[in-house]
Order: C-alpha cells, then sequence, then structure tokens
C-alpha cells in the first residue's frame, strides 16, 4: 500500500512539473507578426508568436506597434488576437515597449480581460525590463520575461565587465524569479553558461534563411537552458 501511495506522489510530482514548464514542443517562434494577416498565416506553422506592443494612455487600450505612433493604426491586441482560430493553443511572447509603474495596472486589467476572452493567460509571456511592472504581471497570473542587459550595448567603459553583468542579472533573478529571462543572440552562450537553471529566450538572431544561420539557430535550440528562439525565417522545421 505504501508502495503505491508512493508511486502516485511521484506521478503528481512530475505531472506538477510539466504544467510549471508549459514549454511548447517547438522552440522556434515567429518574430515581430504585426498584422492581422500574418498572424493568421503562422498560426497554422509556428507553436509561438512574438508580437510587440504599445499601451496608449489616451486610448486606455494596448496597440501592435514598438512605438507610440503605430497606436494611430489602430490595431488593437484585442484585433489581433480575434483572428487567431485557437487562441488558448497558440503560445505568445508579448514585448511591452512602454510598461511602466504608471499604466501598467491599466494594461493589466486590459490583459485580464483578453484572458477572459481569449484564454491566454497560461500560454502568454510579457517581457519587460523593469522589475517592478514584472512583479505585477506577475501577481496578475501572466508569465514573466526578463530582458536582460546586453554587455555590448553599455556605454559606461569600467561596466563592461563579464561578472558584474551576471552579479546584476543574478540579482535581478533573485528578487523577481521570472518564467525566463530574455535577450539578443549575441549574449549566447553567456547567459546559458552563467545561468543554466534559468529558461532562456533569444532574438533579433540571424534573419536570412541560410544553412548557416539555421546551424546557429540548431545550437541554440540544442542547448536544454533555451526554451525559445524568434527567428525571421518562413518555416520552424529546421531539424
Amino acid at each position: 500500500m505504501n508502495r503505491i501511495l508512493f508511486l502516485l506522489l511521484i506521478l503528481i510530482s512530475l505531472s506538477s512539473c510539466n504544467n510549471i514548464d508549459n514549454n511548447p514542443d517547438s522552440k522556434v517562434w515567429k518574430h515581430g507578426v504585426y498584422s492581422k494577416d500574418d498572424a493568421q498565416k503562422y498560426e497554422d506553422i509556428f507553436d509561438g508568436l512574438e508580437v510587440d506592443v504599445i499601451y496608449s494612455q489616451e486610448k486606455n487600450d494596448i496597440y501592435v506597434g514598438r512605438v507610440v505612433a503605430d497606436t494611430s493604426k489602430d490595431l488593437t491586441l484585442n484585433e489581433w488576437l480575434s483572428v487567431i482560430k485557437k487562441p488558448k493553443k497558440m503560445n505568445y511572447w508579448i514585448d511591452f515597449k512602454n510598461l511602466s509603474e504608471k499604466n501598467v495596472e491599466q494594461a493589466m486589467t486590459i490583459l485580464n480581460c483578453l484572458d477572459a476572452k481569449y484564454g491566454i493567460k497560461e500560454k502568454a509571456f510579457v517581457e519587460s525590463k523593469n522589475l517592478k511592472v514584472l512583479k505585477i504581471v506577475k501577481e496578475n497570473g501572466f508569465r514573466t520575461l526578463l530582458w536582460v542587459e546586453n554587455i555590448k550595448y553599455w556605454k559606461r567603459k569600467e561596466h563592461k565587465d563579464s561578472v558584474y553583468l551576471a552579479k546584476m542579472i543574478r540579482s535581478q533573478i533573485e528578487e523577481l524569479n521570472p518564467d525566463a529571462i530574455s535577450c539578443e543572440y549575441s549574449m549566447y552562450p553567456f547567459l546559458c553558461d552563467s545561468f543554466p537553471e534559468q529558461n532562456i529566450h533569444f532574438w533579433d538572431t540571424p534573419k536570412d534563411f541560410t544553412p548557416e544561420n539555421v546551424e546557429f539557430t540548431k545550437e541554440l535550440c540544442n542547448n536544454k537552458s533555451v526554451k525559445v528562439v524568434l527567428v525571421d525565417y518562413p518555416t520552424p522545421d529546421i531539424f
């Protein structure tokens, strides 16, 4: 009897781990899906879609785009999601370009409404580099994607030190405990070597669908710490 109970506890534990991880079969997601046509097109091809969004204080809504001026195009995240046939089965990388302490509560109210409509909460990573707003995102039940610094973009020479950077990122991870961290692909393998226990997402990978770039994408995907790689390829079938 005790043995049966022990086996049941193991099965329950494994099931819980799978639910927490909740990663799709394919690590290769489509980068920059900015139109309804592309959302429809790539839903049938990729397991995950990345979209940049802007919260508009003036219109109190979330718009697809990279800068505030894009809100003039009037493509809301709601409209973007509305064309996806099976929104609960798709995975989303939602890159907020202007999420802040001033607008995060309003933005989360809208995201929660979208979740009630499309069931996206367990499938959506919300990306930001702001720890305070990501804590609120987490409190609302969405998965958090912490954008971490890239050493090559630092302007101050005294900070261009890998030990200093690793220490800073480690401090952020310990404070937030994000579902994943994200960075531009040039931070591979530094992030994987420094934080092998973390789920890592890479973006801005080489764009051209060439054999050399595909091989590099395969290398990223074969690393156990890497969970998602954004690509501009027409297909995720690289293996």
